[in-house]
């Protein structure tokens, strides 16, 4: 019983669905008699068919189904319904409705059919079924027996709900957009703040870079020119010490008194070279 149950799901607190579970027990019911007849009618009278009970009745059961079977009602309208499928030429498997309602039917729905090629809709097969036959209280055509339409005010309140679930949708999505569409721009907004920062930093690298540069250059110019200087100084200071020393060793040579004599290049060197020592000594 479990394992038939987990198939359905079923709320009895519904009319539609209490509906549903009568009619299904009902059809249960007709097919189970209608077995038990055909059992019934092997057996050449009633008390015949008391001495064997069907093996899925009870004898209560079984005592209760020969009653029905050889009762007066039953058995007139088992006998009209015999005469009546006597009377057909060919098998009939329509249920209560005619040849005639068929053939009408079936003629409606060529007509539809021919409708909806000229328009170019296309229609499902419940949509076709509620077309011809119509509606029917209680029942859902192609949906057998089971299935059972909601009540027009039920139909109402779905829709409306429907609707406010629809509308409430909208709004939500709508709202995610604006949301969206606001991160966007924001995201957008940064970005350009990003990009002038960027630049501003780059433009003070290259401001520092340049001033760098310049003062290296300066650095590098001051460099030089105290060096020009010092070079110039130094050959100043080089030059008056040799006049110096020309000149004071010109005196010491005139002091000596020896105005006549004769040095050679060599002894000349040395004692140009003595003197220039002994000026330079003099000049620290």
């Amino acid at each position: 019983m479990d394992r038939v149950l987990d198939h359905f799901d079923l709320d009895y607190t519904r009319h539609e669905d209490v509906r549903t579970v009568v009619e299904t027990m009902m059809t249960a019911r007709r097919m189970h008699r209608n077995r038990m007849h055909a059992y019934f009618k092997k057996f050449p009278s009633k008390e015949a068919a008391l001495l064997k009970p069907h093996p899925d009745t009870t004898e209560e059961q079984w005592k209760e189904l020969c009653d029905l079977f050889t009762s007066e009602a039953f058995m007139k309208r088992s006998e009209q319904n015999k005469k009546n499928r006597s009377k057909l030429t060919v098998n009939h498997a329509a249920g209560s409705r005619s040849f005639q309602r068929t053939r009408a039917c079936m003629e409606r729905m060529d007509a539809f059919q021919r409708k909806c090629d000229l328009e170019g809709k296309t229609y499902t097969e419940i949509e076709v079924y509620s077309e011809i036959l119509g509606k029917k209280s209680g029942y859902v055509w192609g949906l057998g027996r089971a299935v059972k339409p909601l009540p027009s005010s039920t139909l109402t309140t779905q829709s409306s709900d429907l609707q406010h679930q629809l509308a409430k949708a909208r709004d939500e999505i709508e709202a995610m957009r604006a949301a969206r569409e606001k991160d966007l721009q924001e995201f957008a907004k940064k970005q350009v703040e990003m990009e002038a920062t960027l630049r501003d930093h780059r433009e003070e690298q290259r401001v520092e870079q340049e001033r760098i540069r310049l003062e290296q250059e300066e650095h590098e110019k001051g460099a030089r020119a105290y060096a020009n200087r010092a070079q110039g100084a130094y050959t100043t200071g080089t030059r008056a010490h040799a006049k110096g020393a020309r000149a004071l060793t010109g005196r010491n040579i005139e002091g000596t008194g020896e105005e006549n004599v004769l040095c050679n290049g060599e002894e000349n060197e040395r004692h140009v070279k003595a003197t220039i020592q002994q000026f330079g000594g003099s000049k620290r």
